[in-house]
């Protein structure tokens, strides 16, 4: 679970409800954190190139962290996902692409593709008013290169936690 720009992982894990979805059916999760040394707001940088391709960046260190994880808990494939939201929906979105050997699906809320953006200016851009000149990768190429595997990249899927009243 990837937290947005300015929230740490507690304030995720509290705004998702996702512990009790956790304790309820047995699951376990990650909130990673991005170090305000990397990024002063918080927020994963996704809009680097660096970080948007295999084996380098956050990314890479993400991937490592979960198959540590897959390892310790001893977890297959089918049973490891990342979501995001804002910047890590789109790093979650990059960490789909990037490690479908890793990933077998992704939740992305409010974030942008990989290559949707290659600077803090673009970004900015891209989240304003799309990505110029189609530099995303669009759903169905994810879909494309998720061929042969359980990988299958979705336009939306909607999930309604229970309202505290």
């Amino acid at each position: 679970m990837l937290h947005g720009c300015n929230q740490t992982p507690d304030d995720f894990a509290i705004g998702t409800h996702m512990n009790a979805l956790a304790e309820k059916y047995g699951l376990a999760i990650a909130y990673p954190a991005q170090s305000r040394r990397r990024n002063a707001a918080g927020c994963w940088n996704w809009f680097q190139p660096m970080h948007q391709v295999r084996g380098m960046g956050e990314p890479a260190i993400l991937a490592s962290l979960t198959r540590k994880l897959m390892r310790e808990l001893r977890l297959g494939r089918d049973s490891v996902f990342v979501a995001g939201l804002s910047s890590g929906g789109a790093m979650a979105a990059i960490l789909a692409d990037g490690y479908p050997d890793v990933f077998s699906a992704a939740g992305v809320h409010s974030g942008m593709a990989r290559g949707a953006a290659t600077g803090a200016m673009s970004a900015m851009a891209a989240m304003r008013v799309g990505a110029s000149g189609g530099g995303g990768v669009s759903v169905s190429a994810m879909r494309d290169r998720s061929a042969g595997s359980s990988f299958r990249a979705r336009r939306t899927a909607r999930f309604t936690p229970p309202m505290r009243r």
